[in-house]
């Protein structure tokens, strides 16, 4: 098993480069182009600085389920806290993006269709997120409940 906790570490290392070089190019293209989507992008920096630090705070607790793996302890209540947490956060990535259609629709700001729809698509994906990771938090409580009474059965 460890193994495998250290191969979820590496993944999550590479996540959080990628972010970061996404998240910088993100950024300079708001800051250097004078189009119509930069604007919209700087419009709503303060909603997009939140997503960024959700997603390093999603790598952050994952990381601690990486860790728990590679222990052996996949079936812990220290992984099922963390999948709730994850479900917090990915509900705080809900709220963002629909709160970016909110904040454009109350600012009087049009929207083109396509942004519309990946707000949506991508606030939906992060209600879909949340819900996996609720389940996966109860389905690894239970499966921790079963081990230890077998544990205590033996």
């Amino acid at each position: 098993m460890k193994k495998y906790g250290t191969l979820l570490k590496a993944i999550v290392i590479l996540l959080g480069i990628m972010g970061a070089v996404f998240f910088t190019a993100f950024i300079l293209y708001a800051k250097s182009y004078k189009t119509r989507m930069a604007e919209l992008i700087n419009d709503a920096l303060v909603f997009h600085i939140v997503i960024a630090i959700c997603c390093y705070a999603e790598l952050l607790v994952f990381w601690g389920i990486a860790s728990q793996i590679g222990k052996d302890n996949s079936f812990s209540p220290e992984n099922s806290r963390s999948f709730r947490i994850m479900a917090a956060i990915a509900l705080v990535f809900a709220g963002c993006f629909f709160g970016m259609l909110i904040f454009f629709a109350v600012s009087g700001k049009l929207l083109p269709l396509i942004f519309t729809m990946y707000l949506t698509f991508m606030g939906l994906l992060s209600l879909i997120f949340a819900a996996i990771c609720e389940v996966l938090s109860r389905l690894i409580y239970h499966a921790w409940l079963v081990k230890n009474e077998n544990d205590l059965t033996i």
